[in-house]
């Protein structure tokens, strides 16, 4: 599933970038670019990052103001 359109950056990608480190909506967006631009994919990502978390991994997902375009 496409999860930022901007990037065009799709769920796997961001389940990687978890799966590897990212710890919040910073570190994803640093590592992908998923998030840093219209804010559309920020729930998903949320989501997503909340997942990592029920496995046992700190998650410090947060709202952010993001910047339209």
């Amino acid at each position: 599933m496409l999860v930022c359109h901007c990037y065009a950056v799709n769920e796997a990608v961001i389940r990687e970038c978890i799966a590897r480190g990212a710890r919040d909506e910073d570190d994803v967006a640093a590592a992908c670019g998923a998030g840093s631009c219209c804010g559309s994919c920020m729930p998903t990502i949320w989501r997503l990052l909340g997942e990592g978390a029920e496995d046992g991994r700190p998650c410090q997902a947060s709202a952010r103001v993001v910047q339209s375009r």
